[in-house]
């Protein structure tokens, strides 16, 4: 199980964070690479979550 202060979700809320400051300093296309960075590391932190642990692919 993992926390739900994981690296992922810092991450996370550090790109929507920087995304949120340049959109509001009037530089949208500038803030467009933060919020696709934002939105990787939430469907990779959501993948890391769903593992069950053993690390076996295989079933």
């Amino acid at each position: 199980m993992v926390s739900g202060l994981n690296p992922y979700f810092l991450g996370c809320a550090a790109m929507v964070a920087v995304a949120l400051f340049v959109f509001v300093m009037r530089q949208s296309l500038w803030a467009l690479p933060f919020a696709g960075a934002a939105l990787g590391l939430f469907f990779l932190g959501m993948s890391q979550e769903a593992d069950d642990g053993d690390g076996d692919a295989r079933r």
